[in-house]
């Protein structure tokens, strides 16, 4: 409801802008965070659901945080922030940021969608050996973005009232079937590419379903493959469903 929204962590963000944008196509409200407290660019029908927070809010300040989300009664909490260039470390960002989030999530009594990244656990991984050696402010990202997945599961161990999503390579072609394209996987074992616009549809679907304390791989369909050579096409994992919240049915807790 208007008096009780979503925060949007990362709210000026690519990812962050397209969770608004999914926000409001369910006729859902929200308010998007930023670090730099400017306001993000959204469309217009999106800002009938979706305000912008007036202050900065930065997610390593783990006071400042909490009453940021006290000051708005959020809900439930969206973690779409990450390191950059502009930014905060990943160490800060994707591992203190997140951990600060699911602390403030439990004292709220609030849902805590995490996006994190697949292939974190396959340090043996190609991708998760590219991916942690980008350097500056990117540097062991994976390292700390499975730090962040570990603090989110201990720290909420009690409620289980959270979801970690975990996509892969970000596609620059809006998807065109929605959740029908997509699947779900656990397990870290197949994994695959998946629009902005889609995995915002995933993160909806995650706040919507009544499942708790899970992680899950998501990905187009038409896209998947094996983490490593070695594992075996199949997971036995699948999930897919034609609505987003359906993706969420049969899920298994962590």
């Amino acid at each position: 409801s208007a008096e009780r929204p979503v925060a949007i962590l990362g709210g000026g963000g690519r990812t962050g802008k397209e969770v608004a944008a999914a926000l409001a196509k369910e006729g859902l409200f929200g308010i998007a965070m930023t670090r730099t407290g400017k306001n993000p660019v959204l469309p217009g029908y999106t800002k009938d659901f979706v305000q912008p927070y007036p202050e900065p809010v930065d997610v390593c300040d783990a006071d400042g945080l909490i009453k940021a989300l006290q000051a708005v009664h959020a809900s439930a909490i969206v973690y779409c922030a990450s390191a950059s260039g502009k930014g905060g470390t990943a160490f800060e960002v994707d591992d203190i940021g997140v951990a600060n989030a699911a602390a403030a999530a439990k004292a709220l009594d609030a849902r805590f969608v995490l996006v994190s990244a697949l292939g974190v656990d396959r340090p043996d991984s190609k991708g998760f050996k590219m991916t942690n050696s980008l350097g500056g402010n990117y540097d062991k990202i994976m390292d700390a973005k499975r730090q962040g997945e570990e603090k989110t599961r201990s720290v909420l161990a009690k409620s289980k009232n959270y979801m970690i999503i975990r996509p892969g390579p970000l596609l620059g072609v809006k998807g065109k079937g929605g959740a029908a394209d997509i699947e779900l996987n656990q397990g870290d074992i197949i994994g695959g590419g998946i629009s902005r616009d889609e995995l915002a549809g995933v993160v909806v679907g995650a706040l919507l379903s009544k499942r708790k304390g899970a992680t899950v791989e998501v990905y187009r369909t038409k896209t998947r493959q094996k983490i490593q050579p070695e594992f075996d096409a199949v997971s036995g994992n699948e999930v897919t469903a034609d609505t987003y919240v359906g993706l969420f049915g049969n899920v298994k807790s962590d």
